[in-house]
């Protein structure tokens, strides 16, 4: 007697097909909310308020209560999941037909798919910027700030070197809110401080070296 082997879960199947690891469980159920939990209208805001969050994480994005309105912790998760699939499609360098079949696998609603797909398509050589703006790089220097700490001798305590130290903080300022940001902060006494300006120094001789060359 022929015996039928049954097979394995289509919807598990195509969810770890879909996502091959990229997306968690909790994105693909934040995505799955859009259209069926959360109305297509809220889900049409819902994108485009994750668009802006996004492309702009460093400004003050005015809240639009109306998405969290019915059900906060579901619309948290979709916005949560649609900044991920953006980034995630964006960094794999999908096209918005890629994209669009992926959601498909995982059986998005089919509306939300359609804003989801025309969204990334409209908006997608922005989010390629702001992709090639995070990267890996080195922190961007920009701004010094420093000041003399001097250690003197108090009338409690006998000990003291007299030398005065160098509190040097290194930073920059964000081009979307002027606010700076420190990136690293050390101190160092005279010496130390000179012999970092002469290391300096040695790289741009260097640099302009290899600019001419």
């Amino acid at each position: 007697m022929a015996t039928a082997t049954q097979s394995p879960s289509t919807s598990n199947a195509t969810t770890t097909h879909a996502s091959n690891g990229l997306l968690s469980a909790t994105v693909i159920a934040g995505l799955k909310n859009l259209g069926t939990v959360l109305t297509a209208a809220i889900s049409k805001t819902l994108i485009a308020n994750s668009l802006k969050l996004t492309l702009y994480p460093d400004a003050i994005i005015a809240p639009v209560p109306e998405i969290y309105a019915s059900n906060a912790a579901s619309a948290k998760q979709s916005e949560y999941a649609v900044v991920t699939l953006y980034a995630v499609a964006t960094k794999h360098g999908w096209d918005s037909v890629t994209l669009r079949q992926q959601l498909e696998t995982l059986s998005v609603n089919a509306i939300a798919i359609d804003e989801l797909t025309r969204v990334y398509e409209d908006n997608r050589k922005d989010l390629v910027l702001r992709q090639l703006q995070l990267g890996h790089s080195f922190p961007h220097i920009t701004d010094v700030q420093w000041r003399i700490v001097c250690d003197v001798k108090s009338s409690t305590s006998d000990s003291s070197s007299g030398a005065p130290h160098f509190n040097i903080n290194l930073g920059q300022y964000r081009q979307s809110s002027g606010e700076r940001v420190s990136i690293v902060e050390f101190v160092c006494n005279a010496e130390e401080l000179q012999s970092l300006i002469n290391r300096l120094k040695d790289i741009e001789r260097h640099c302009n070296q290899v600019a001419i060359t």
